[in-house]
């Protein structure tokens, strides 16, 4: 397989690595953090900058859950139910990214 380093290949890689980090940080570190509102707001400019790539609503959907989670409205099952929709967007990424980089 051939393997060209552009920008875009860099950036999703960045993407990929990012998203891993804050799948296994949500599940150790404490959920009032701020660490994952920056990945967000990263990951929007990054999805904005090459529009159509990604489905737009996992992104934006993750990102609603994150502030859910962020901000603690909630406990017991819906915490349960916002943790796993915000890892499946995340499997979501990732999975998207790969494919990404292999069809560029």
């Amino acid at each position: 397989m051939y393997f060209e380093l552009t920008l875009f290949n860099a950036l999703t890689v960045c993407v990929i690595v990012a998203t891993i980090w804050l799948m296994r940080y949500r599940f150790t570190a404490s959920l009032d953090s701020n660490y994952p509102l920056i990945y967000y707001v990263a990951l929007v400019l990054y999805v904005r900058a090459y529009e159509g790539e990604y489905y737009n609503y996992a992104i934006f959907s993750a990102a609603v859950a994150a502030l859910f989670l962020r901000f603690e409205f909630l406990g017991g099952i819906f915490l349960k139910f916002f943790r796993a929709a915000e890892l499946l967007c995340h499997c979501y990424i990732v999975y998207r990214a790969f494919t990404l980089i292999n069809t560029r």
